[in-house]
């Protein structure tokens, strides 16, 4: 089926919508001999050839790729870059989950951790209005942050728990409203207080996991709820599921 000029399985029922925001910022070009912007830049290509084997995400899911540096950028599949939003073109946005063919992402400057997420609940409220608007089936959209570091201002400088409160209010509020579900995974350097003060019950710490295995973990979660799940239990999910792999990679690593 097209929609819109995009086209989904024979299988397709209704629509997933997935913001997916990726830390882009300098600390993730450390350490200098294995950045762990490589390793991020690996699993999204593997994850993403792969994912055309699972039915039920290739008919159903359609992504929105961000990133956060310096700057908040949104993945154009039509000139196939980076662009910063205000120059995407808005209703290709979001792409079916096996057409999406993700940039090499490089590891540069600040972390504009809320200006991303304030951007994304934007997108996904559009987009779910959007499909709304055209008769299109459509569950609220997912939302999973992630990042290695903490947020920080324009000029570079960390934000307190104070300064969140705005974008926390949003993502809950939204929560309530059943506009979205909003999940972080703090990776390794994150600061999990400070991403705890943005999403107090949604936030995973997976500091030595492999990012292959969190993009299963975040899709896996996507595709088993269902659509009027309460928000909070699709997070406590979530998070027995990032602590059952930390516990299964730790395992693994004691008995190298």
């Amino acid at each position: 089926m097209s929609v819109n000029g995009i086209e989904f399985g024979s299988g397709y029922e209704e629509r997933q919508p997935v913001l997916l925001l990726l830390d882009t910022s300098a600390s993730m070009g450390r350490p200098a001999e294995q950045p762990r912007i490589d390793e991020l830049n690996r699993a999204l290509t593997g994850w993403f050839d792969g994912v055309r084997a699972q039915e039920r995400l290739r008919t159903r899911v359609e992504v929105c790729l961000l990133t956060f540096d310096s700057a908040v950028r949104v993945y154009d599949p039509g000139p196939g870059r980076l662009v910063p939003v205000e120059e995407a073109t808005a209703d290709r946005l979001f792409v079916p989950v096996d057409s999406m063919h993700p940039p090499t992402l490089r590891a540069e400057g600040l972390t504009r951790l809320t200006d991303a997420v304030e951007t994304a609940l934007d997108l996904a409220r559009a987009r779910y209005r959007t499909l709304q608007r055209q008769r299109v089936p459509v569950r609220r959209p997912f939302v999973w942050v992630l990042t290695d570091g903490a947020p920080s201002d324009a000029e570079g400088h960390p934000l307190d728990a104070t300064a969140l409160d705005g974008t926390a209010g949003r993502v809950r509020q939204g929560e309530m409203r059943g506009e979205w579900v909003f999940q972080v995974i703090g990776v390794r350097g994150a600061d999990l207080p400070m991403l705890r003060v943005l999403a107090p019950k949604a936030t995973s710490p997976l500091e030595n996991l492999a990012f292959g295995r969190i993009l299963d973990l975040l899709f896996q979660s996507t595709d088993d709820s269902s659509p009027d799940q309460n928000a909070d239990l699709i997070h406590q999910q979530v998070n027995d599921r990032a602590a059952k792999l930390a516990r299964m990679d730790r395992m693994e690593r004691d008995l190298r």
